[in-house]
This record gives C-alpha cells, sequence and structure tokens, in this order.
C-alpha cells in the first residue's frame, strides 16, 4: 500500500478513536489536567503545560465535555499513527501495531503522554527528513538545508519538552544520530540554531521554575531518577507490562538493532530510527533494575521500533518459524486489547470489583457528583477541602471549590498555594476510606466534627469503600443527611461486600 492511500485509510481511525473516548470511563487525572486547563501557566508542579494548552483550545471550541478534552489525544494519535505508517517499509506489522493497548484505549485518554508521542513522532519525522538530505549522492548533488527547516526541527523538538520532560531522551538520541552521521561541518551550524530554538521554545519551564526554586524539577528528577526498590523483580515487572501492553517483538527487534547497529548507523533512514528506539529504550531498560517504572513512560520508544521491526520482519518473512513467532508475539497486546474491549462493553466476571479500575473510576465520578448535589441542596458554595489531587479535581469537575489538604498526601498543582491551617473557610472536607466518628472526632486543622454524610462507593453492586462529607464548621452549613450504608457511631470503611 502507498503511503497516500495509507494516509487516507488512517483517517478512518478518527471517527474510531472518536467513539472509544466517549465510552472509556474518563480517569481522574484527565480531570486533574483539565483543570490546569482553566488555570493556564507557564508551568505546573507536576509536568510541563502543553497538555493544558491542547485541553484549553479543544474545551474553548467544543465546551467542555469529557470528549471535548479528550480531542486533542485523538488528534496526537492519529499523528503517531500517521508517521509510524510513513517511516514503516513494508507495512505488513502496522494492523497488529494499530491493535495494540498503546494505540487504541490508552490512545483516547489525555495526559502529559499525548503532547509528548505526537511532537516525539513529528521530531522523528524531521529527523530521518534532515538525515536523508544530509547524506551525498553520487547522482544527486547534497541541498543546503535552510535555516528555516533547522528551527523548525528545533521548534518541534521544545513543544515536545513542553509535552513532558521525557523529550529530552529524543534530543540526547538526536544529537547520537547527528555524530554518528560525521562530517559536523555539514549540519553543526544547522544543529546549533536547532537547540537554540528548542531551549527558547522550552523557556516556558524556566522561567516557572526559577520562580518557584526549582522546586517543580527537583521532584521530577526525584520521582523519576530515584531508586527505592532496585533488583530482579522489579526488572520483570516493567519487562512483563511491556510485553502486555506491546508485545515481544520490541525486545527481538533491540537486539538485531544492536547486533546491526553498524549498517543501521550507516543508513541515513534508520539511523535516528536506530538511535531514537535503542538508546532511549536501553535506558528504561537499565532504569528497571533500579527500581519501579510506570508502563507507558517508555511509549515514545516504540515510535521509532515499528519502522525497524517492518526492516527486521521484511528480512525475516519467508521464515515460517519467524512468520508464527512474530503473530505469538503480537497475542498479549491483542488479546489484552479485546479483552478490554468486552470488559468495557459488559464487566467480566474474572475481574474482581476491588480491582475493577475503569468501574470504579465511573462510581468515583458518580460520588464527586452526589457530593456536589448534596452542597448545591445545603446552599453551601465555600470551599470543600481533599486529601488527594485526584478527589480535587473530580470535585472540581462538577463545579465545587475544592482545594487540596497540604502534606495530606503527595503534592500538586492544587498545594502551590495552600490555604492557611487556621483559616476559618476550613470548614468541609471530603475524605476517602475515614471513619470520623459524627460529634466527636476531631481532624487535625479544622477542628471539631459537627456532622459526617456518608456516600459508598459501589462497583459493580459491590460497597468497596466508605467516602465522607464532614462538616467542621461551628454553626454547621447544613450537611449531615443519612446515606445509604452510613453507619452510626464509628463507622468503618467498606472493604467489600454485596450492596443491600
Amino acid at each position: 500500500m502507498s503511503f497516500p492511500r495509507f494516509a487516507l485509510w488512517s483517517l478512518c481511525l478518527v471517527p474510531a478513536y472518536l467513539v472509544l473516548a466517549a465510552v472509556v470511563p474518563p480517569f481522574d487525572d484527565e480531570f486533574y489536567y483539565w483543570c490546569w486547563s482553566r488555570d493556564l501557566q507557564w508551568s505546573y508542579y507536576d509536568h510541563p503545560a502543553m497538555v493544558a494548552y491542547m485541553i484549553r483550545a479543544a474545551t474553548e471550541v467544543f465546551g467542555h465535555s469529557v470528549l471535548a478534552i479528550r480531542l486533542p489525544a485523538v488528534l496526537s494519535s492519529w499523528v503517531v499513527v500517521l508517521v509510524i505508517g510513513w517511516l514503516s517499509r513494508p507495512r505488513n506489522l502496522l494492523p497488529l501495531v494499530l491493535l495494540s493497548p498503546m494505540l487504541t484505549f490508552t490512545a483516547v485518554m489525555v495526559t502529559p503522554d499525548t503532547p509528548l508521542l505526537m511532537f516525539w513522532a513529528l521530531y522523528l519525522a524531521w529527523l530521518v527528513k534532515t538525515h536523508e538530505r544530509l547524506t551525498p549522492s553520487a547522482a544527486v548533488a547534497t541541498p543546503r538545508l535552510s535555516l528555516r527547516w533547522w528551527a523548525l526541527g528545533g521548534f518541534v523538538l521544545g513543544c515536545g519538552v513542553l509535552g513532558k520532560y521525557t523529550t529530552g531522551l529524543a534530543a540526547l538520541a538526536g544529537t547520537v544520530s547527528f555524530l554518528a552521521a560525521g562530517s559536523p561541518r555539514r549540519w553543526f551550524a544547522g544543529y546549533a540554531l536547532h537547540a537554540a530554538v528548542a531551549l527558547l521554545t522550552a523557556s516556558p519551564i524556566l522561567v516557572y521554575n526559577v520562580q518557584r526554586g526549582f522546586a517543580p524539577l527537583l521532584y521530577q528528577w526525584g520521582h523519576s531518577m530515584s531508586s527505592p526498590e532496585p533488583g530482579v523483580a522489579k526488572f520483570a515487572e516493567f519487562v512483563g507490562c511491556q510485553a502486555l501492553l506491546l508485545g515481544t517483538v520490541p525486545f527481538v527487534v533491540f537486539v538485531w538493532a544492536l547486533r546491526n547497529h553498524r549498517e543501521l548507523l550507516a543508513d541515513p533512514r534508520l539511523r535516528p530510527l536506530a538511535c531514537l528506539f535503542v538508546l532511549p529504550f536501553a535506558f528504561f531498560l537499565f532504569k528497571a533494575t533500579r527500581g519501579h517504572l510506570e508502563g507507558n513512560w517508555a511509549f515514545p520508544c516504540y515510535l521509532a521500533c515499528w519502522p525497524l521491526a517492518a526492516v527486521w520482519y521484511d528480512r525475516v518473512k519467508e521464515s515460517a518459524w519467524w512468520r508464527w513467532g512474530v503473530r505469538a508475539g503480537f497475542a498479549l497486546p491483542v488479546g489484552a486489547t479485546a479483552f478490554l474491549a468486552a470488559h468495557v462493553i459488559e464487566p467480566l466476571p474474572v475481574v474482581p470489583p476491588a480491582a475493577d479500575r475503569p468501574a470504579r473510576q465511573v462510581a468515583k465520578v458518580e460520588i464527586a457528583r452526589e457530593v456536589a448535589d448534596d452542597l448545591r441542596a445545603a446552599g453551601y458554595t465555600g470551599p470543600v477541602h481533599a486529601a488527594s489531587y485526584q478527589w480535587v479535581a473530580l470535585l472540581r469537575w462538577h463545579g465545587v471549590d475544592a482545594r487540596q489538604i497540604p502534606g495530606a498526601t503527595r503534592p500538586s498543582h492544587f498545594t502551590e498555594q495552600p490555604t492557611p491551617p487556621g483559616d476559618p473557610d476550613r470548614s468541609v472536607v471530603f475524605l476517602e476510606a475515614a471513619a470520623p466518628q459524627p460529634g466527636v472526632a476531631e481532624l487535625p486543622g479544622f477542628g471539631r466534627t459537627r456532622a459526617a454524610t456518608s456516600f459508598v462507593m459501589q462497583v459493580r453492586g459491590w460497597n468497596c469503600t466508605v467516602c465522607w462529607l464532614v462538616d467542621c464548621s461551628e454553626r454547621g452549613v447544613g450537611l449531615g443527611r443519612h446515606r445509604r450504608g452510613e453507619v452510626a457511631g464509628r463507622a468503618a470503611p467498606c472493604t467489600g461486600g454485596p450492596a443491600r
């Protein structure tokens, strides 16, 4: 299939992604990034700001809905597929790649990975084109790359850094690709301009961190580079997670690329692909030996992996053994996608309610809505304090003036300007899996509990935990209505059991 035909065919993915975006339950962090978009800044405590800008643009045009905030993810995923298709020759493996969870369910969730993957893909395409144009040909004179072209690459790279700090790995791997190309006189001046434009584009992050004494960058450095649990178990966990989400083919391609690195680095089209897959993937494999890694952290590596896999598979596909092995290598991710699709349509009994994260998310959104309704019914418009940024985001989505309690859980964007402990407005608190005794217990920083309303979180008919809306005001704000599952006296959170 020619690339123009593939590009037209890829447009069919857009409505499919829109359907997925509409049916996959929204997750806490998506509401958190929506909150960012309502308070645009140079950057944020947790991540750079690009995801907030993208959500703000989408919601300004299409309104505030889960589908609207996920439109950037739909666009990003389509761009990623387009770039992978353009770089892959031949495209035999693409149907299996597109059925992996990375390019189905996770592709429609809006996170900092949304701009990261889109701009990483665009930067990868820019690198390939740059290396091809830098390579002298016996038949055609090598054209001189314009300053605009170099500046374009720097802008794309800088936008990637504004998406997520992980783009720094693309910058390092891209530099190695130019060093491997040799003849620095052909590219050094342009590359210096490219680097300057990238730094200028990403400078809002520097401004933001200077204003805050570099606390956000230090937090992210500690979060990503700390190694609290080194060992074989964490490495096996990472490898297993990647095999489940993307299959075993990337590990085979990684070994093949290492063994054939001279050949790959000599080819101007494959050189940046090899660098932007092998080097970041090796880094994540090493990091996995030092501690826990989130499953999505290595996703950008695979944008260069699949075009390399196309080259590798084209060489081994004559072997029936390898053809069978490749199909088997995709069995886990394709099976995971099918399993998730079936579970979204009808919850599968093999998934216990306590482990059913999508259903739990639906229950959390519903509880946040009920809390908002109760507060409006009581005529209360003041602040509601919650322990975690996730609950603050959910409550804000439903129109509650929610604030995070500093020090209760990890810091976030919400704790950058904490409410002083002695503020008289600190009167209503929302707690999950906590059990104050109404009229007796005291909450640190809030005072005596006057009344408490319980909300039982039901997941597929099972009571999984109890949430409380606690009134700590001096005169009361009209809360305290009884809810299903409330227990008199010392109320213990539900640990599981069928709803009655």
